[in-house]
């Protein structure tokens, strides 16, 4: 309000610089929230109005899906690419720990082990079917061999532990071994 005439360009650049202020915290905001967070922000810029699935059911796809609509990230269908080499998981739908896909990409690293695997998966599974003799269910049969399989692959691998750890790395590997999914892994192995 300096003269007569002036002083409306302020206002312009004030209100770009709010607009910048605002871009800037809000892009600070959502670098610290979690991966779920960020993935539902992604798919609202891929698709702000859903408008790739006009006409689709508006039922989410997958049980506790974020959105309404499908995956368009990087990995579409992410839970299926479990233990990091495509696959659909048989009997839970639950998350993958970092420690079943690293033991699992332990397993199949070596074509020696992951045969070695594969026999024990096809032992058991022949254990399972005398063991139930006249059921013919196929379910009932590898869910037996699954759960036999995962105790004797914990115990393998359990075994191969060295028993003098000094403290913390014995409690870290004690853990890390028990976050494992030994059925999922089991149940990979079974499914083959």
């Amino acid at each position: 309000m300096a003269g007569k005439g002036g002083g409306g360009a302020w206002k312009v650049a004030y209100a770009d610089f709010v607009t910048a202020m605002m871009a800037f915290f809000l892009v600070m905001w959502i670098c610290g929230q979690d991966q779920s967070i960020k993935r539902a922000v992604s798919f609202y810029f891929n698709d702000p109005f859903n408008s790739s699935h006009i006409g689709f059911s508006k039922l989410s796809k997958r049980t506790g899906a974020l959105t309404q609509h499908a995956d368009t990230g990087n990995v579409p269908l992410e839970e299926n690419v479990a233990l990091g080499r495509g696959r659909n998981p048989y009997l839970s739908k639950e998350p993958n720990s970092v420690c079943t896909q690293l033991l699992s990409e332990w397993l199949q690293s070596d074509p020696e082990r992951i045969r070695y695997w594969r026999e024990q998966a096809q032992r058991q599974r022949d254990l399972a079917r005398w063991s139930l003799q006249g059921d013919d269910k196929v379910e009932k049969l590898e869910k037996v061999a699954i759960r036999e399989l995962s105790q004797q692959l914990k115990a393998e691998v359990k075994k191969n532990i060295p028993a003098g750890l000094k403290k913390p790395y014995g409690d870290l590997l004690s853990e890390a071994v028990s976050e494992v999914n030994w059925s999922e892994i089991a149940e990979d192995l079974v499914a083959k």
